[in-house]
């Protein structure tokens, strides 16, 4: 599945590693190849609904045997691709994705940008 829609979305900071940002790609890339394996009928990533992603979390995670800590580094680029995908107002709740600010946590190396809302505006102002 091409993900290039996603990662145009994601900005990185300055201070984040390539190592991160590779791994992160790939993570998110595994987790679209998954869900094209397992629903052929989607094939870009505008098409991933969540029940997609819930395949993920739920069995995908279980099947690939992965460790807790792996799981937590898929789990931090599944909320990365959900907000990627502008869905984290409806998903991340039901995804069980919301982050606890009291529990702390890694530092956020990424954020991601609404393009397709300013490039509408730009568009509109030129004609």
């Amino acid at each position: 599945m091409n993900i290039r829609e996603i990662l145009q979305r994601i900005k990185w900071d300055k201070d984040a590693s390539d190592v991160t940002k590779n791994r992160t790609v790939k993570r998110i890339q595994s987790m679209a190849n998954a869900i094209e394996a397992q629903f052929p009928e989607v094939r870009y990533c505008n098409q991933i609904k969540l029940k997609h992603v819930t395949y993920i979390k739920e069995a995908w995670f279980d099947n690939e045997g992965l460790a807790v800590t792996t799981m937590a580094d898929y789990t931090r680029a599944m909320r990365l691709m959900v907000r990627a995908l502008g869905k984290e107002r409806d998903w991340f709740s039901r995804l069980d994705l919301n982050q606890c600010q009291q529990r702390g946590g890694r530092p956020v190396s990424s954020r991601v940008t609404k393009t397709k809302s300013r490039n509408r505006a730009r568009n509109t102002r030129r004609k």
